[in-house]
């Protein structure tokens, strides 16, 4: 049961506190007043996105906090997985903070919970019929919704969802094989020409292009040089050696040299032989990093081609050659996966296929018995010899089943019932839809049901019956409704009269709970306007139940 509901920074609602109470919980008031607001706060209060329309000053933190009575033992074990104790008087106070930047926390019990688990909650508690909901009653999608859900078909849809999401993944899986394998058979004769220039390279990364970079630049220094180098050899084998060797005869046969000019003379001979040996050794060099050079310079210039062609760097083109290694070699391998693939793909399109049969049985027997109760609940509302049938035709499987869905329906006997969205007037969408919330609501496991002015374009004996399906209604959970039909508010358990008030140049709204003596004149304004005359008095008297 919905307790209470407090609101601070609320549009026209700054600081809201309304009560209510078990059975039936009705608002009126003139048009304009704001009545819609109060349930506009219920219905958004889940949302992700609360609405900005409905705060005040968007630059002021916005509280809501809704106080209920919770009895359910899923809910409450869900609960208690968040922490969240049952109480003894299964109390829940939840609340939701908004701040100045549009961020929203919840707290259920003063214990900081996910959106997720207020929007469970709400599902599982609360309905919603509001305005808005005839234009929803066109889409053969919302259709189906309301059938599964008016015959609990609730599980048996989530297992068959779950058993066709399984399905879809195989297939989708065994359908990129097969596409896969087309591409490679279709492009294999690329391929393998590819591969025949990709396995022409014998660098194989970036850093070792970058070796064979750096040691071409050397090779090209030394070569550059080399001729010097075999110049000064020659030069020194030639005329250097022998020089030094013809001076130091020379000196050792005369007076002239003593030791230490002999020792020069010496050393001279001795460095000319090791000079001449290391230029020789630095051409040797030379000549063994030509041919090093020479191994690889074709590598070099075959990769910068290949670079070039396939605007690649080195290392993608070595992925690029693996990848189609890979393609190439593993074709087998393939194969076999898709015929493995293929077996698990029809064995849950067989899995999904019966439940899907199942679940289209479930719903041609079960719309037999919602036409019959859609029939007798338009005949109470003022279209006595209505035409409903709930049409199904086979479709091919997707997420919803394979039944295409459609409400036929015609208000006279004599013509033949086609598609609501073509032939129902807006009234008679009204009927339709409170029809259909108050059959379906019987079977919601809801325990509070909001309707917003469900009796728009109805009136007299009509609206009355609607009142007593309402209250009737009451008697298995709370309800909140707002109604401008003094047939309907005199049903209520607890009557609210909203209204507007003008205070130091500021709107606002005025929420009042009445008493018995607030009722009689609440309904006899609803049923004779502003000036109250004393028959209405009489009338809304007796009315009152």
């Amino acid at each position: 049961m919905l307790e209470k509901l407090i609101g601070k920074n609320l549009v026209l609602l700054e600081n809201v506190d309304i009560g209510f109470s078990d059975g039936l919980n009705i608002a009126t008031g003139e048009t304009g007043a704001g009545k819609s607001l109060i349930l506009n706060t219920l219905v958004c209060f889940p949302l992700k996105k609360f609405p900005n329309e409905l705060i005040h000053d968007r630059n002021k933190d916005t509280k809501i906090t809704i106080k209920i009575r919770l009895d359910n033992k899923n809910l409450n074990d869900l609960l208690a997985k968040e922490g969240i104790l049952k109480t003894e008087e299964n109390a829940l106070e939840i609340i939701r903070d908004i701040n100045s930047k549009s961020i929203s926390k919840f707290y259920i019990n003063g214990i900081k919970v996910k959106p997720q688990l207020i929007s469970i909650l709400f599902d599982s508690y609360f309905s919603f019929f509001v305005q808005g909901a005839q234009s929803l009653l066109m889409d053969k999608k919302f259709q189906l919704q309301l059938l599964d859900k008016y015959l609990r078909l609730d599980k048996l849809c989530t297992s068959f969802k779950d058993s066709f999401a399984q399905f879809y993944s195989i297939k989708k899986t065994y359908l990129d094989l097969v596409k896969q394998k087309e591409q490679i058979d279709e492009k294999r004769d690329l391929f393998e020409f590819q591969l025949s220039e990709l396995d022409k390279i014998k660098i194989t990364s970036l850093e070792q292009e970058l070796e064979l970079i750096e040691s071409q630049k050397k090779e090209k220094e030394i070569r550059e040089n080399r001729n010097l180098i075999e110049e000064i050899v020659q030069t020194i084998d030639d005329r250097g050696i022998s020089f030094a060797i013809d001076l130091n005869r020379k000196i050792s046969r005369t007076t002239l040299g003593n030791d230490e000019i002999q020792k020069l003379t010496d050393d001279l001979v001795f460095n000319m032989k090791e000079l001449s040996y290391e230029f020789s050794k630095l051409s040797s060099e030379c000549e063994v990093i030509n041919q090093n050079q020479g191994l690889n310079e074709d590598d070099l210039f075959i990769l910068r081609e290949l670079k070039r062609k396939y605007q690649l760097s080195t290392d993608e083109l070595v992925e690029k050659k693996q990848e189609i290694k890979n393609l190439l070699s593993g074709q087998e391998s393939l194969n076999d996966r898709i015929s493995s693939c293929y077996i698990d793909y029809k064995d849950a399109e067989k899995k999904s296929s019966q439940i899907a049969l199942k679940l289209s049985a479930e719903r041609k027997k079960g719309s037999i018995k919602l036409v019959k109760l859609i029939k007798r609940g338009l005949k109470d509302l003022g279209i006595p010899n209505s035409t409903w049938i709930i049409g199904t035709r086979e479709k091919e499987m997707d997420y919803s089943g394979i039944d295409d869905v459609e409400f036929m329906f015609s208000a006279n006997p004599d013509f033949s019932p086609e598609p609501l969205k073509s032939v129902a007037s807006g009234g008679e969408l009204s009927r339709i839809m409170l029809v259909l919330a108050l059959e379906i609501s019987k079977v919601f496991e809801s325990k509070i049901i909001l309707f917003d002015e469900p009796d728009v374009g109805l009136g007299g004996a009509v609206a009355e019956k609607l009142g007593e399906k309402i209250s009737a209604l009451s008697q298995s959970c709370q309800v909140l409704c707002i109604s401008h039909l003094p047939q309907v508010a005199s049903f209520a358990n607890n009557h609210f009269l909203i209204s507007k008030r003008l205070e130091g140049g500021k709107t606002s709204i005025s929420i009042k709970k009445l008493s018995r003596e607030g009722r009689v004149l609440e309904i006899a304004r609803m049923l004779s306007g502003k000036n109250i005359e004393n028959e209405a008095l009489i009338l809304a008297d007796k009315m009152i139940k």
